[in-house]
């Protein structure tokens, strides 16, 4: 198995700024697909799917943050 471009749920924290154990929790849900396991079963992410999820999230909290400006309406 070719690993080498996958991350790792430490790296993925790092780029969506959470905690592995979030990360391994949004891959339970379903929020982030898990691309690979290896022998030991640690959950690879490809760099897309885990850039696509922080640019998801950004959007989520600049919406809420717009909402929250405009006076909660």
């Amino acid at each position: 198995m070719n690993t080498e471009r996958l991350l790792s749920p430490a790296d993925a924290s790092r780029v969506l700024a959470v905690t592995p154990a979030t990360v391994r929790l949004m891959a339970r849900r379903g929020d982030l697909p898990v691309a690979a396991m290896t022998e030991g079963g640690i959950h690879l992410f490809r760099p897309q799917d885990v850039e696509d999820l922080a640019r998801k999230r950004a959007r989520r909290r600049d919406t809420e943050a717009r909402r929250l400006s405009d006076g909660g309406s």
